[in-house]
């Protein structure tokens, strides 16, 4: 086996580095032929997956959070959708959202599945937005989720608790706005404050906000909260670890493949915890489009 680690050092307060060291050493007893690459500046990982991933490796392994597995899927995509080679993920980020639809629990966990060589066809989404475009593999968000996450951004020291921080910072100046969209085909219209778009169940670590969001079904799960008070807003916080946030009248959920969303208001996107484009855009899933070492 010959693969790529691909290592965001600042990943999960700046653990990336020792537990990519961690995982060349038992790749080596193992016998794995393997080089790795680390992040040297936002994007890197892009160019350098975009270079090797028509590579003679049997496998890119990402080290990092999901902001890692999305520079490098989107380096991966732009120079061959056709994805010849599978990905590997060993978690090391502040929330590590989609590697637990992957119950990627432990170190030994992620090194064990990619030893073993098998892979999973997983659903990739995929956003146009300004004639521009990315793949996303977890959730992409717009609305309130996005500035929170935006704001998060500045406490990610506190790990996932920053997200709770930046809830409570963004809820004081909460505001809604009129949404168009489309689902499959569908009109609707809504007084809203932030719409979540799912390919797993989770965001912020923990955060259960596409309970029945499966990464390999064909489709995505819309989460959208229309207007609502503050303080509604705040008491419904706890249920998202819990999932059941959705059951409250002001949560509506939908599925679909071919989608469109048009806020009067342009919203800046939160792809994968990136912080990539606004609004308005046009979202697919494309299918079991990329193999994933699993067990």
């Amino acid at each position: 086996m010959k693969l790529l680690l691909l290592v965001n050092p600042a990943a999960g307060k700046k653990r990336g580095d020792a537990v990519a060291r961690k995982a060349l050493d038992v790749f080596h007893q193992h016998g794995v032929e393997i080089e790795s690459c680390y992040s040297e500046y936002p994007g890197h990982l892009i160019k350098v997956a975009e270079r090797e991933v028509n590579g003679d490796w049997d496998g890119i392994v990402a080290v990092g959070g999901d902001g890692t597995l999305f520079e490098v899927i989107n380096g991966m995509m732009r120079s061959n959708t056709d994805l010849p080679i599978p990905l590997g993920v060993i978690p090391v980020g502040t929330g590590n959202s989609f590697s637990r639809d992957l119950t990627l629990s432990s170190f030994d966990d992620a090194i064990r599945n990619i030893l073993n060589g098998k892979t999973r066809e997983i659903d990739l989404g995929k956003c146009v937005f300004g004639g521009d475009e990315f793949y996303f593999i977890n959730i992409l968000g717009f609305g309130f989720v996005a500035d929170v996450a935006r704001k998060a951004s500045y406490y990610r020291n506190w790990g996932a608790l920053s997200y709770v921080i930046g809830v409570f910072i963004i809820t004081i100046k909460l505001k809604t706005y009129l949404l168009e969209f489309e689902i499959d085909g569908k009109s609707y219209r809504r007084d809203n404050i932030f719409v979540e778009i799912c390919n797993s169940t989770k965001t912020g670590g923990d955060m259960i906000m596409a309970p029945e969001a499966k990464i390999d079904d064909g489709m995505l799960n819309v989460v959208i909260l229309n207007k609502t008070s503050r303080l509604r807003l705040l008491s419904a916080l706890p249920k998202i670890f819990k999932g059941t946030h959705i059951f409250i009248p002001e949560v509506e959920t939908f599925t679909g493949r071919d989608m469109t969303f048009r806020p009067v208001v342009p919203k800046v996107l939160t792809p994968d915890g990136e912080i990539i484009g606004n609004t308005p855009i046009t979202v697919s899933v494309v299918p079991k489009k990329i193999r994933v070492f699993d067990a």
